[in-house]
C-alpha cells in the first residue's frame, strides 16, 4: 500500500484544528477526502469515501465519536478504516470505551503537529506492513485452492474415462435442474449427535478443504454460532473478532479468508450435496451465499437436526 494512497475522513468541531490537522495529512503525503465539525455528515461520508484512515474528536455536533465508533461496529464493512482519536475530553472513561468500540488512537489536545504527523507516518506503517501479510496469506491460501482444484479435476477426469464417458462433457438432457434433483444423502450418516465430528463432516462433505484456514474459521464459527445465537445477529461485532482472538488475527482476515473458502466450496464442491444441505436457496444457477448467509444456514441446519433428534 502505497502511503500517498492513503484517504482520510477529518471530523473536528474546530475550524482551526481542522485547518491545522489538513496541512499536517497532507504533508505527510495522504490525502483528505472528507473534512467536518459534524458527526453525522462524517459517518455518512466514511461510508462514501471508504477511507484508510478517519481522524476525528469525541465531541461533535450530530453524533459524537462513540456514537460514530458504534454505528461503523453495525456495518459489515470490507474495509474498515484505522480511527484516530484526537480530542481535549479526558475522562478515562471515555478514553477505554473508545478503544473498546475499535479506536486505534487516542491522542490528547494540545498536540503539535510533528507528533501528530508521526503519528500518522506510523499508522501508514503498520497498514503497509499488514497488507503484505495479508497478500501472503492469500497467495499461499489460493496456491492451496489451485491444488485442490487440480486434484478434483484429475478425480473427475479418471472417474469419466472408468465410465466411458468424456471427460467434462454432460449431455444437457440428463442434467436435472435445481428443482428437479432428487436428493440421495441421508441425514442419519450426517447428524451424529456430536456437534464437532457433524461440523467437521459436513464441511468436508460440501468440498473445504481441511488445510485451508478458512476451513477452520467456518468450523470454529458454526460451533460459537449454536452455543451463542447472538453471534450470527452481529456477525461482525462479535463472530469475526471471536475468530480472530482465537487465532491471533484481525477480524477483515476472517471475513476475507471465509469467503475464500466458501469460494473453494462453490467450484470444487458437488452441487447435490450443496442443495441437499442447504435446500432450495443454493442451486447451480444462483450465487454463491455470502458469509453470513453461509453460516446461519448451516447453523440453523445443525440447530433443526438436533432438535428432531431431541424430540424423536
Amino acid at each position: 500500500m502505497e502511503q500517498k494512497g492513503l484517504k482520510v475522513v477529518l471530523a473536528d468541531n474546530n475550524v482551526q484544528d481542522r485547518e491545522t490537522r489538513t496541512k499536517a495529512i497532507e504533508e505527510a503525503g495522504m490525502q483528505v477526502v472528507f473534512s467536518t465539525g459534524d458527526g453525522k455528515k462524517a459517518l455518512d461520508a466514511i461510508y462514501r469515501e471508504q477511507p484508510d484512515i478517519v481522524v476525528m474528536d469525541m465531541i461533535l455536533p450530530g453524533l459524537d465519536g462513540i456514537g460514530i465508533l458504534e454505528e461503523i461496529e453495525k456495518v459489515d464493512m470490507l474495509h474498515r478504516p484505522v480511527t484516530m482519536i484526537v480530542t481535549a475530553l479526558k475522562a478515562s472513561q471515555m478514553v477505554s470505551r473508545a478503544l473498546q468500540r475499535g479506536a486505534g488512537y487516542y491522542m490528547m489536545k494540545p498536540i503539535s503537529n510533528r507528533v501528530f504527523g508521526e503519528r500518522l507516518q506510523q499508522i501508514a506503517e503498520e497498514m503497509k506492513e499488514n497488507s503484505t501479510k495479508q497478500d501472503n496469506l492469500t497467495k499461499s491460501e489460493q496456491e492451496y485452492a489451485v491444488t485442490e482444484y487440480a486434484a478434483a479435476e484429475e478425480s473427475t477426469t479418471i472417474r469419466n474415462r472408468e465410465t466411458g464417458r468424456r471427460d467434462n462433457v454432460v449431455p444437457i438432457e440428463t442434467k436435472p435442474s435445481c428443482t428437479e434433483r432428487k436428493q440421495g444423502f441421508t441425514h442419519s450418516s450426517r447428524y451424529s449427535g456430536d456437534l464437532e465430528k457433524d461440523v467437521t463432516n459436513v464441511l468436508l462433505e460440501i468440498g473445504i478443504p481441511a488445510h485451508i484456514k478458512g476451513y477452520q474459521y467456518i468450523r470454529q464459527g458454526i460451533i460459537m454460532s449454536f452455543n451463542d445465537r447472538s453471534m450470527l445477529q452481529y456477525i461482525t461485532k462479535y463472530l469475526y473478532p471471536a475468530i480472530a482472538k482465537k487465532n491471533k488475527t484481525t477480524s477483515s482476515s476472517v471475513e476475507r479468508t471465509i469467503r475464500h473458502a466458501i469460494e473453494v466450496a462453490w467450484r470444487r464442491g458437488s452441487m447435490d450435496v450443496l442443495e441437499d444441505i442447504f435446500g432450495n436457496t443454493v442451486c447451480a444457477g444462483k450465487g454463491k451465499p455470502t458469509n453470513s448467509e453461509f453460516l446461519a444456514l448451516l447453523t440453523d441446519r445443525f440447530r433443526l437436526e438436533y432438535r428432531e433428534k431431541i424430540v424423536s
